[in-house]
């Protein structure tokens, strides 16, 4: 099987984030690594590739040092990648990056699966995989804790995680796209050997008019800024009883207000 994995690069959610112009993020004080829903996806993709046979592709979009988080996943045992390193991209929305992924799997050719993390750990869209399988033209399935191939490799079993511990289970034809969910499996730590064998794994950079990417957003940004809480805690000082008649004092002045 020829199986696509998208890799995104994001900010590790332990920094500072400092917002510059109501319009983007500093990003001298940002820390980044891969998306951690992108590892499970990862791992995924190399188990039916351990079980099945073929390789296992990485593609990315980001400037030149979301390579690191690229040859991360050759480090799993990923075979070789493409990453779209185009300004215009990064500075896109979402349909943007997905148009340039798209356009970047398309180059390959005959590929049987796509696969990405169910969402990402900065936006939170959960959106690419959608366009990609809109564009594709193919069956899209989200939130996957469960892969199966048939037997002439040519459709998929699927356990889709719901609300409420539920799964429903699907079946689909290949080619297809899949968002996979968390919990799938335990990522494989990379190994000494599979670094040092990451180095020299083919990764090829192109840019949005290498691949004929639309670079035209089709959304417009208009301002970041961190959310005021509008409440706040009270402590109410004093004796048992004495907090207890101001608590019951307060609750029902709240309700009157109510």
């Amino acid at each position: 099987m020829k199986i696509v994995v998208c890799v995104k690069e994001v900010p590790d959610m332990e920094s500072k984030f400092k917002i510059v112009d109501e319009k983007k993020i500093d990003e001298s004080q940002i820390a980044f690594k891969m998306n951690d829903f992108d590892q499970y996806a990862v791992e995924a993709a190399l188990q039916l590739k351990e079980k099945l046979g073929g390789e296992v592709i990485i593609v990315s979009a980001g400037p030149e040092r979301a390579s690191k988080q690229v040859r991360q996943a050759f480090a799993m045992g990923a075979d070789w990648g493409i990453q779209v390193v185009d300004p215009a991209v990064d500075a896109g929305d979402n349909f943007v990056k997905a148009s340039a992924l798209f356009n970047a799997i398309k180059s390959l050719g005959g590929v049987d699966l796509v696969m990405t993390g169910v969402q990402a750990e900065d936006d939170q869209a959960g959106l690419t995989s959608g366009m990609i399988a809109d564009m594709m033209g193919a069956p899209s399935c989200t939130n996957i804790v469960k892969i199966e191939v048939g037997g002439d490799q040519k459709s998929l079993t699927v356990n889709r995680e719901l609300e409420g511990g539920l799964n429903e289970v699907l079946s689909i034809p290949l080619p297809a796209v899949l968002s996979i969910q968390s919990g799938i499996n335990q990522p494989r730590y990379p190994t000494l050997p599979g670094i040092m064998k990451a180095k020299k794994k083919q990764l090829d950079n192109k840019s949005a008019a290498d691949l004929g990417a639309s670079t035209d957003s089709k959304t417009s940004f208009i301002k970041m800024f961190f959310p005021v809480s509008d409440t706040k805690a009270e402590i109410i000082e004093g004796d048992a009883a004495t907090a207890a008649k101001k608590l019951v004092d307060k609750l029902k002045n709240e309700a009157k207000v109510i």
